[in-house]
């Protein structure tokens, strides 16, 4: 498709003749390198001048906007492929509130057996897809944007784990060698968007908890039947949300608009409160957080 370069990055990878990708330090002068673009498939000139950084160029003049990170998409595809092997950062679940920090593995290489690029998967088309194991990972190479919030929430819904790797800062002009070292063996550039291990662990600790609904009175958030308890009025014990759950070790999540889920009632051995409104669902159907 017709259009500039995004953040006047230029093409440094092309489809050689022999399908896989190549870097143009791999490849000869001119329209000798037999490449073509990975998007539009248009014959690509290899110009390896002494003033402007090595590139490839459209032999018909045009640009394509995706052909840069189509071109490394399929760079670390290929890598992985013939390296049949990845380091993957550790999993775990950060503190938050309450909730405490929990290591559930840590970081460590992995043998692939498997690699399919831009394949459809349910909704969505991840960038690569291994299989380690014999489950699928799918892993988002990102170029110039991080992967949108919208596919990160698709990509739960599938239940399969995924692996973003942010090559933002990366130089442009990265030789085989130096991507392959980024994509297989560092871990700085890479970050779980969503790990299955880590989110069972999570509703399970969550599933501790008690949900306990808000309730708006006036310009403050509450919720009745507090286990410290941090507040009483007129012998009903309650909590502010906001100055009160946000800084006690037996919050594990909070929607100030929907309520708090408290793990006071089981840390302090208190009996768990009736639902104040409706039936009460698990803990776990509050949202991952972004």
């Amino acid at each position: 498709m017709p259009g500039d370069k995004p953040n006047g990055a230029k093409l440094t990878w092309a489809v050689g003749a022999n399908g896989e990708t190549t870097h143009v330090s791999e490849a000869e002068n001119g329209l000798k390198c037999a490449c073509v673009c990975p998007t539009c498939r248009g014959p690509l000139i290899a110009k390896q001048g002494k003033v402007v950084e090595h590139h490839f160029a459209h032999a018909s003049g045009d640009e394509c906007r995706h052909a840069v990170e189509t071109a490394l998409h399929l760079a670390a595809k290929d890598i992985l492929a013939a390296r049949k092997e990845i380091v993957l950062p550790a999993v775990e679940i950060p503190a938050s509130y309450g909730f405490p920090h929990i290591e559930i593995a840590p970081e460590r290489r992995y043998l692939i057996e498997a690699v399919a690029v831009e394949q459809k998967l349910g909704s969505i088309v991840p960038d690569v897809v291994v299989r380690i194991n014999g489950r699928e990972l799918l892993v988002e190479v990102t170029v110039t944007h991080g992967t949108g919030r919208d596919k990160i929430r698709k990509i739960r819904k599938l239940g399969v784990s995924c692996l973003e790797i942010d090559l933002s800062d990366a130089d442009r002009g990265l030789v085989r060698e130096e991507l392959e070292r980024i994509v297989v063996e560092e871990t700085g550039s890479k970050r779980w968007l969503y790990n299955v291990r880590a989110e069972e662990r999570r509703r399970r600790k969550l599933s501790e908890g008690t949900l306990l609904f808000s309730v708006n009175r006036g310009l403050a958030w509450h919720v009745d039947g507090c286990p410290i308890p941090a507040r009483t009025w007129r012998g009903n014990h309650y909590a502010n949300v906001i100055d009160d759950c946000t800084g006690c070790d037996h919050l594990l999540n909070a929607l100030a608009d929907v309520g708090v889920v408290c793990d006071g009632f089981r840390a302090l051995g208190r009996p768990r409160p009736p639902p104040t409104r409706g039936t009460r669902p698990p803990p776990e159907a509050f949202e991952h957080p972004e």
